[in-house]
């Protein structure tokens, strides 16, 4: 009996350790392996890998005291079939190997069984009645993902893609390689927490040709003499690692947050105050929505757009989607400099 997450169908991992898949779990990492073939998912970073380093989309999910893995990746690496049948007002997915027979064949030959799955699931005891057994409560259908418009009578004059929070080593590498593959560079805001760095991942971002840029998380009551204290720490980390140093700044919450005399403290220091005007939402939401609904807001203005994404699970592969529908619509992408004149929600142009 699978779930749905996403788009994707998924099923315990048990489903196919006891199709001769070898299972191992060590440090929060599931390690599915066969023929040669592996697949290690983190659950609490949400990154998936082969054995050859490749990444993918797909993450697991810990789910009533089990780990959930995609059906469609397992499948293809490890050699397996899939298909999904209903039966008895239920839909049950059926994974074989190439010796199986037919799914016609199988539900006919194998009727009874599957009654007995579906009625296990439903918690209906054999000698129970299904007709006097309340269904299980369903969880509510997600809206459909909108329709994206590709002759839209509005685009933005320009995007800047700005990436928000710690990167981590199980996320931001396939986002580099997305934006690497589109040839677009972005803007990375990095909290001045720098025990959250990644020391090669923030190499990279900088040998990639994207700016480096600090997050603070301030607010009225914040001391100027701390904001400044925490950036000049953070570039202190970032110039030993890199090289450079950060004159491009973000409040997590807003620049308008800030006193205007912590922004006259932050201005006169070097700093240039940035702030996103439109979330894209990959880090609550599909990739698919995410950048169904990140396309619609799109196609309602004409003005620059400075897109908030984030390191989730989802990131990449909406950064995919969107620079793809960037190129077929001719939008621009930069990424913020320290010549560009600032955009932020405290109208702050110094």
């Amino acid at each position: 009996m699978p779930t749905r997450l996403g788009g994707e169908l998924y099923v315990p991992y048990s489903v196919f350790s006891s199709l001769g898949v070898s299972a191992s779990i060590e440090d929060n990492v599931l390690n599915l392996s066969s023929n040669g073939e592996t697949l290690s998912f983190s659950t609490t970073e949400g990154y998936v890998y082969d054995q050859n380093l490749n990444s993918y989309s797909t993450p697991a999910y810990d789910m009533n005291g089990s780990v959930y893995v995609p059906v469609k990746l397992c499948c293809g690496k490890f050699g397996l079939s899939y298909s999904t049948l209903s039966a008895y007002g239920e839909t049950i997915l059926r994974i074989t190997d190439g010796s199986a027979s037919s799914d016609s064949s199988f539900a006919s030959n194998q009727g009874s069984a599957i009654e007995s799955v579906i009625n296990a699931y439903k918690g209906i005891a054999p000698s129970q009645s299904p007709d006097n057994v309340q269904p299980p409560p369903q969880p509510p259908a997600e809206p459909p993902i909108p329709e994206v418009e590709e002759q839209p009578t509005q685009k933005p004059a320009r995007v800047y893609l700005t990436f928000y929070g710690a990167p981590t080593t199980g996320t931001t590498p396939a986002i580099l390689d997305t934006l690497q593959n589109a040839g677009r560079l972005a803007t990375f805001f990095l909290p001045t927490d720098t025990s959250t760095w990644p020391d090669d991942v923030i190499r990279r971002i900088v040998a990639d040709g994207h700016t480096p840029a600090l997050l603070l998380h301030a607010d009225e009551q914040t001391s100027s003499e701390g904001m400044l204290a925490s950036l000049t720490a953070a570039n202190d980390r970032l110039n030993f690692l890199t090289g450079v140093f950060a004159r491009i700044v973000s409040n997590d919450t807003g620049c308008n947050k800030l006193t205007q005399v912590q922004r006259d403290v932050l201005t006169g220091a070097g700093y240039r105050l940035w702030d996103a005007t439109l979330n894209c939402g990959d880090d609550t939401q599909s990739s698919a929505r995410a950048y169904a609904t990140t396309a619609q807001q799109f196609a309602t203005t004409s003005a620059t757009v400075i897109l908030r994404l984030h390191h989730s699970r989802n990131t990449a592969e909406t950064v995919r989607l969107l620079t793809s529908y960037m190129s077929r619509q001719g939008i621009p992408s930069s990424r913020v400099t320290f010549g560009t004149t600032p955009i932020n929600s405290a109208s702050d142009t110094r």
